[in-house]
């Protein structure tokens, strides 16, 4: 039996999306679905058609197929200047990002105002859409990334600036869209530079901190992970879908 909504990616069976939801639909006792699936990325065009066909409703699109999503929806005009959508209504085709303004949810819930400054590692896709988001709120946003010039082009692309080291010096929020320790040697950061109030956030979340985490943790900064965003932005897409709001709440209980 196919589900109302679901989770895609390549891979997904990470993803704490459907246990989320489950619990957001139960906590307002609405009979719908939701279920990971595994969509290739040379197959992603086949499988919205095949999905739509199913009848599910709508699909929430992780990594690394933001970037197909975008072109296959029809994209709501304040999405369309991040280049990739992570929330889609399969019953219009319409699109929208959620990840960037679900990300600012949670840095007024942390109490990080603009102007920050914010440094950010990392130059992808995540950071294209977070930079952007952060420098539209009047944030000041500094990037670094290992290929200097990936950073520079973030940089000139989003309006902010770049660096040749990750430099926490004056920075109140230290954000992290790397796999670095995870996939690849961590980021040497000199914690001990960083201002006292700095807040290190990882958009990546799992049962254990990120390497990323445990050092500024040891360092004595408080430390986010990427559960905060990931229940903000399934909010965002869950109000979006269905009309309602979301218990954001119960949601971040159930990944805990």
């Amino acid at each position: 039996m196919p589900a109302d909504f679901a989770v895609i990616g390549d891979p997904v069976g990470h993803s704490w999306s459907p246990k989320m939801h489950t619990a957001a639909y139960e906590a307002l006792g609405l009979k719908l679905t939701y279920e990971a699936i595994h969509v290739p990325l040379e197959e992603f065009d086949e499988a919205m058609e095949s999905l739509i066909k199913l009848g599910y409703n709508g699909v929430n699109v992780t990594l690394p197929l933001k970037f197909n999503a975008f072109g296959w929806a029809e994209v709501e005009p304040e999405s369309l200047a991040f280049g990739a959508i992570n929330t889609v209504d399969l019953r219009t085709r319409a699109g929208c990002n959620t990840d960037a303004p679900g990300f600012l949810d949670t840095l007024r819930q942390f109490e990080i105002e603009a102007p920050g400054p914010v440094l950010l590692l990392g130059a992808g896709g995540t950071s294209n859409a977070l930079a952007r988001a952060l420098v539209g709120a009047g944030f000041e946003v500094r990037i670094y990334n290992r290929t200097p010039e990936k950073a520079e082009e973030l940089a000139d692309q989003v309006g902010a600036s770049f660096t040749l080291e990750p430099d926490v010096r004056d920075a109140s929020l230290v954000l992290n869209t790397t796999s670095a320790g995870i996939s690849g040697p961590a980021l040497d950061i000199a914690w001990g530079a960083a201002r006292s109030d700095a807040i290190a956030y990882d958009v990546m979340y799992g049962a254990a901190p990120t390497i990323f985490l445990e050092d500024a943790k040891k360092a004595g900064f408080r430390a986010v992970d990427g559960r905060h965003m990931l229940v903000a932005q399934g909010a965002r897409s869950f109000e979006w879908w269905l009309g309602v709001p979301a218990p954001r709440d119960i949601m971040l209980r159930s990944i805990q």
